[in-house]
Formats: C-alpha cells, sequence, structure tokens
C-alpha cells in the first residue's frame, strides 16, 4: 500500500493502488471505490459483483486488470455509499453495500422512490470512531439488489456504484523514517 502525507493530498485517493493517506498519526484512512457493470435487465434480487476498475480506459496491448473489491482483515469501516447510474427498479427495489461483517450502521442502501433511484444515492452517517469494530477478516464487497434492475437507456453504460471508507492502524517505523547515520569502523581515514 502507498501511503500520502496531507500536504501530499490533492486529488482522489487511488483504490487501485491501495492508496491511503495519514492524515492522523499512527492511522491510515482509505477510500475504495468500485463499480458492477450492469450489461443486462436483472430480476428476482441478487448479488452484483464489484470490481476496482483498471486506470486503463483504453484498449492497449495489455491493460491492466480490474482489481476485486475487498476490504483487508483489521479495517475499521466507518462509512459506505452505494448509488446507481441509468437503471431503474420496480417501485421501491433497493441496491446495498454488502459482505461487511461488522455490519453496524455500515451498510448503505438506496431505494428507489416510483421505480427511479435518487441521483445522489445513499450513504451511512459519519458516527465517529468510537464503538466501530474492525474487519476479523478480509471481506469481499458486493452490491446485493431486491427485486429488478432495469437498464434506462441501453446505449449507455448502467453501473451501481460503491464506496468504502476505512482506516487501519499505521505499521511502526522503520529506518526509512529515521536519518541513522551510516556505521563506520575505526581507522578508516588518512
Amino acid at each position: 500500500m502507498s501511503v500520502i502525507f496531507p500536504g501530499n493530498f490533492v486529488a482522489n485517493l487511488n483504490a487501485y493502488r491501495d492508496q491511503g493517506v495519514l492524515a492522523i498519526p499512527g492511522v491510515q484512512f482509505f477510500q475504495l471505490r468500485g463499480i458492477a457493470i450492469v450489461t443486462a435487465n436483472q430480476s428476482g434480487g441478487g448479488t452484483l459483483a464489484l470490481e476496482i476498475p483498471s486506470p486503463d480506459l483504453r484498449q492497449d496491448d495489455k491493460p491492466r486488470l480490474d482489481k476485486p473489491f475487498t476490504v483487508p482483515a483489521g479495517a475499521v469501516v466507518y462509512r459506505t455509499a452505494v448509488s446507481t447510474s441509468n437503471l431503474k427498479a420496480s417501485g421501491t427495489d433497493t441496491v446495498s453495500v454488502s459482505g461487511l461483517t461488522t455490519t453496524s450502521n455500515t451498510q448503505a442502501s438506496v431505494a428507489a422512490v416510483d421505480g427511479a433511484f435518487p441521483a445522489n444515492g445513499a450513504s451511512t452517517a459519519f458516527a465517529g470512531f468510537a464503538n466501530v469494530s474492525a474487519e476479523a477478516s478480509g471481506a469481499t464487497i458486493s452490491a446485493a439488489y431486491s427485486g429488478n434492475l432495469d437498464i434506462v437507456d441501453p446505449n449507455s453504460n448502467a453501473v451501481v456504484m460503491v464506496e468504502v471508507c476505512y482506516y487501519l492502524d499505521a505499521p511502526g517505523p522503520d529506518t526509512d523514517d529515521y536519518g541513522i547515520p551510516y556505521k563506520t569502523e575505526a581507522g578508516q581515514g588518512y
């Protein structure tokens, strides 16, 4: 994982590169964003596999593959969000974040109103860092839907978008964090 520092934090964190920010000394914060591309109408409820898309937007001779949407063991999830694009539902069906083992207020759900999903999606409220527990093991995140998901415009991409925000304890310092002088042996001078 690559960690950046507040003075260098000028863009969205790169989920594909597992990029985090050290905003509080000793704690690394991460923001994973994944999508499920819906290629056909879905019915009867189920789950959609999420992936963190490759930054390679064009076809290349060796494009990087999409990555699975996973949260590591020890992650403390403090916020999730879910939204859709180019999808409609039947009535008040929902799309929600699924797969976390610590579910206390961390799995957002967006409900359709008269078949239309809200443009801003839905997110869980940030309730602070107290009384939250860490994932005991790594979790694969998916999007669960109830009822039907229908593509509005078949000529455009239809996607479910999920965001998971979490933090991990930072590792202890190593020799790169200190200006340790080189060891010298006696008698090295002229």
